[in-house]
């Protein structure tokens, strides 16, 4: 009888657990996220302002905020500055944001306080 009790509940507690994971996530997403980059051409600092679609709760808007200065002859030259406005998708199953315009995927950490876009980390701040 508890080993029949035991099965029951299994599939409960896995349900119980994923729906947590999911909410902790989703919860997680709003926020401002930061990265530094440099390489021998440029130095590039990005910020991502993400926000809830408050009549679409599966649809988030993004503000994406880039300076860079590019490096000529080893000499920075002057600062240059881009914003661009996107919107992202949740897909509960995939547990990830995509970015309608370029299928970008976003696969954010909680527990680390990261996002990841293909090979960059932000840091929520």
């Amino acid at each position: 009888m508890r080993t029949l009790i035991r099965i029951m509940l299994l599939p409960i507690s896995l349900w119980s657990a994923c729906t947590n994971s999911s909410h902790r996530v989703t919860n997680f997403i709003p926020g401002t996220y930061v990265n530094h980059a440099q390489s021998t051409y440029s130095a590039a600092n990005d910020t991502l302002l993400i926000t809830q679609d408050e009549q679409n709760l599966n649809s988030y808007h993004i503000t994406r905020r880039t300076g860079f200065r590019r490096i000529k002859d080893g000499k920075l030259q002057p600062p240059e500055y881009q914003v661009k406005s996107l919107t992202g998708i949740w897909d509960d199953g995939k547990q990830t944001l995509q970015i309608s315009q370029n299928g970008i995927l976003l696969l954010f950490q909680p527990d680390q306080d990261k996002l990841l876009i293909e090979n960059s980390e932000y840091r929520k701040l």
